[in-house]
């Protein structure tokens, strides 16, 4: 029997927290889905909670909303949301040594959380349970049913999540206004449990309490300090104190993309490279014009510079970063002048 004459289940209901999820094929698109369903006694709000956040998303790394059914069931007629069908598992605690795949998959964990803060969504419910990698390795956010608007509806009197995720600032026993902060705090804790079921004490505590780096750095050994560092300033005990997503994200993925770029200069139609293999190249012209361009691993920077040089028509000094697609002049307008072109490629993280 089809669903709102469309969806073929293929499958037993599975029971979730707080709703029932079963599989069917989308007879129009010949595709996977899954409908959702409220299980008897769970709030309705939490499906239009879920509906209303999914339906301003478009990210690679959030499951989409695809339709809105009534579904007839014994207690009466209730809606359910069509979703993407995510073929794999959740992202399992303990289930990652320090290494670039745990990197890639932070990396895209964080994308997805800067993508939903984008779109002026808390998620408020960030943890592995609710992160699905697919067959691919495509890493998925899912269960929107806590989430909530930033500015409209971030405002709660009672304690709903799960305690280990939930930062300081939900533990009080009034009025609390919450923030995206608490998703970044929450992304802080799970960073710890994808590595090791052990995390700190001090975040068991009930409010949690500020980790230590020794502890930490305990958990996530391998990793540049600096990162150990941005990881405990997403557990910060002051919200104000917690990175943006989309700042996580971005270091995150400077560090995956280190020593992936690739540039090369044209000096009278011979090309010349410049990557990790070759970081360094001297670029000459006459006695009193040259140039000297360092790959530091993350870009090409002007480590030295002799008579009039231009960068794009803007001066070249020493410490300048050249731009992704440049022209470089030697020499002023006034005299003989001669053009090289610098041209990077910019890798991208593959998920």
């Amino acid at each position: 029997m089809l669903i709102a004459n469309r969806y073929e289940p293929t499958g037993p209901s599975a029971n979730g927290g707080m709703g029932d999820v079963i599989q069917c094929r989308d007879t129009h698109l010949d595709r996977s889905v899954v409908i959702k369903s409220l299980q008897p006694g769970v709030e309705t709000s939490r499906l239009l909670d879920e509906q209303r956040a999914l339906s301003k998303l478009r990210s690679k790394h959030v499951v989409q909303l695809f339709d809105v059914v009534q579904l007839q069931q014994p207690s009466g007629s209730s809606n359910g949301l069509v979703l993407e069908y995510i073929a794999g598992s959740d992202l399992p605690y303990a289930g990652f040594t320090v290494d670039h795949a745990y990197m890639r998959t932070l990396w895209q964990i964080a994308s997805g959380l800067r993508d939903i803060h984008a779109a002026g969504v808390i998620h408020r419910d960030l943890k592995p349970n609710n992160i699905r990698v697919d067959l691919e390795g495509v890493v998925k956010i899912i269960d929107f049913g806590l989430a909530r608007s930033t500015g409209l509806d971030d405002r709660t009197r009672s304690i709903i999540g799960t305690p280990i995720f939930m930062a300081p600032e939900l533990w009080g026993e009034t009025t609390i206004s919450f923030s995206t902060s608490i998703d970044v705090y929450a992304f802080g804790v799970s960073a710890l449990a994808l590595v090791s079921t052990a995390v700190p004490a001090a975040l068991q505590e009930r409010p949690p309490q500020p980790v230590s780096r020794q502890d930490a750095a305990a958990i996530l050994a391998g990793l540049p300090d600096h990162l150990i560092d941005l990881i405990i300033s997403c557990l910060a005990a002051n919200p104000a104190d917690r990175p943006a997503m989309a700042a996580v994200a971005a270091a995150m993925e400077k560090h995956l993309l280190y020593k992936r770029h690739r540039a090369i200069a044209v000096i009278n139609n011979q090309p010349k490279t410049l990557d990790a293999a070759s970081s360094s190249i001297a670029m000459k012209v006459g006695s009193d014009r040259a140039m000297t361009v360092r790959y530091d691993g993350h870009g090409f920077v002007v480590s030295e510079v002799t008579g009039p040089v231009y960068l794009n028509n803007m001066a070249a000094k020493a410490g300048t970063l050249i731009p992704g697609c440049c022209v470089i002049t030697f020499g002023n307008v006034s005299g003989q002048r001669t053009f090289v072109t610098f041209d990077i490629s910019n890798p991208e993280v593959i998920a």
